[in-house]
């Protein structure tokens, strides 16, 4: 049996384009009791879950978009993984990469790839700061002498430094420990 989940727009925040998967529902002669519909603006997605409670191993689900299945990643996961329990095979229109049987494999390698990705971006990006000598505080700065010259003044009170120089009170007081 095919079934398709469509998350219809009311808030338009995000506006969903579901023109794909109607037009999939439509030349595939999905069955209108077949077609759970929730709104963008219920975050429990009721007919999700009704959805779930009535697929048996083998049906089919269609989908614009797994983004519209959950909010989060660990509950994307979740319903992924209930998917998979019950044996069905899902049809992304926007993630094709995504559909068939293998959806969270596919899903588990894809946040690897993205979580190595980032990691050697962050390694890069932290080597190019060493060699430009920007990791770690910034050296003493103008305002940083003038907010201690005020203050060893005693005519000031760290308000007033914090007012005129935009050195923060609690830098004035690590740079005054320090010194």
């Amino acid at each position: 049996m095919l079934c398709a989940y469509v998350l219809e727009n009311v808030e338009n925040k995000d506006f969903r384009n579901n023109q794909p998967l109607f037009l999939l529902i439509k030349d595939l002669e999905v069955e209108d009791n077949r077609i759970y519909i929730d709104s963008d603006t219920d975050k429990s997605r009721p007919e999700l879950e009704n959805l779930l409670q009535v697929l048996q191993s083998g049906d089919r689900l269609a989908i614009r978009s797994v983004q519209d299945l959950a909010d989060t990643l660990s509950d994307l996961i979740s319903v992924f993984q209930k998917l998979i329990d019950i044996g069905i095979t899902l049809c992304s229109c926007e993630e094709p990469f995504l559909s068939g049987d293998d959806y969270l494999d596919t899903l588990d390698g894809f946040v690897k790839l993205y979580v190595d990705f980032e990691k050697k971006k962050q390694r890069q990006g932290y080597r190019q700061a060493v060699n430009d000598g920007t990791v770690g505080r910034p050296a003493k700065s103008k305002e940083v002498e003038q907010a201690i010259s005020m203050y060893n003044s005693g005519n000031y009170k760290v308000s007033q430094i914090e007012a005129i120089t935009g050195v923060s009170k609690s830098t004035l007081y690590r740079y005054l420990k320090n010194e």
